[in-house]
């Protein structure tokens, strides 16, 4: 039984280990963002621009939760009269996106 209990704990050491190793951070929502959705922010200050194919995207507001083996982002911008929200859950240096706005 203590065997099995010690190769257990290994095993979700391993799986924690990993899960930390990889997880995805700001910088790679931002290239995420820009080769799913095609948005571009440049921080200019006070003010983020925004550009999604040319056409300037009003960015509102972001939130991260960072929780060292996963990531959730929430990006709330408008384009026009069109307000919409990206969500996306990065694990294992990959993000997935669960918005439902089009793309």
């Amino acid at each position: 039984m203590n065997n099995v209990l010690k190769w257990a704990l290994v095993l979700v050491g391993a799986v924690l280990l990993v899960l930390v190793m990889t997880c995805p951070n700001e910088e790679d929502y931002t290239k995420w963002l820009s080769s799913e959705h095609g948005i571009v922010c440049v921080n200019t200050g006070p003010d983020m621009g925004c550009k999604r194919q040319e056409a300037e995207v009003k960015w509102k507001s972001r939130y991260i939760m960072h929780a060292g083996i996963f990531i959730q982002v929430r990006d709330k911008y408008s384009e026009g009269n069109m307000d919409y929200e990206i969500k996306a859950f990065g694990l294992f240096n990959h993000f997935f996106d669960y918005s439902s706005n089009p793309k």
